[in-house]
């Protein structure tokens, strides 16, 4: 009889092992399934066309125009409170004037925000007036976009909105600058912020 208590308590402790491999063996494939999901819908998931088109406006260099619409120049350019018009072609896109990174401290109580942006203003390519009017104007132009920014937290212009409020906010307020014409849009062609 002792001979089949042993043996009955070998079997108990290989059907016990054996349970044990076979629930590490299904958790470490349920681990291994959650971490391909999280990958996949962070890195290899279709992103939305907002994602799509802001992700272009940040790869594009300051110089080349970005591939977002423009006002046509038959059109008359957006009053100084206007909204930039999202339903024109590129084959209508006006003159690119590039302005060079700007470095900003957001308005954030701890003062570590930092933001890189770069813009891109579009008007009318018939107007060279209005070109060196933009350019002598850059100082102010400058300065106005950098106070701006300064006053704005990092929540505020952080979102798809956000930037599209702003663009309209830098449209407006440089609009109100110039005597010669009127800009058709305003382009972020570099957004990456540091905390």
């Amino acid at each position: 009889m002792p001979e089949d208590n042993e043996n009955t308590e070998q079997q108990v402790v290989k059907k016990s092992s054996k349970l044990k491999f076979i629930i590490i063996g299904l958790i470490a494939i349920l681990l291994l399934v959650v971490i391909l999901v999280v990958v996949y819908m962070l890195v290899l998931a279709p992103k939305g066309e907002t994602d799509e088109q802001a992700a272009a406006q940040q790869q594009v260099p300051a110089a080349q125009a970005p591939a977002a619409p423009a006002v046509q120049p038959a059109t008359p350019a957006p009053a100084m409170g206007g909204v930039m018009d999202m339903g024109v072609s590129n084959a209508e896109m006006g003159q690119i004037y590039p302005i060079p990174t700007l470095n900003v401290n957001l308005a954030d109580p701890t003062g570590i925000t930092y933001l890189a942006i770069t813009l891109a203003l579009e008007f009318d390519p018939k107007n060279s007036d209005l070109y060196k009017e933009v350019e002598t104007k850059m100082p102010r132009i400058t300065d106005m976009i950098i106070t701006t920014l300064s006053s704005k937290a990092y929540e505020e212009i952080s979102t798809s909105q956000g930037k599209v409020n702003l663009k309209n906010e830098f449209l407006r307020r440089i609009n109100a600058m110039l005597a010669k014409g009127r800009l058709y849009n305003v382009y972020i062609t570099g957004f990456t912020v540091q905390r």
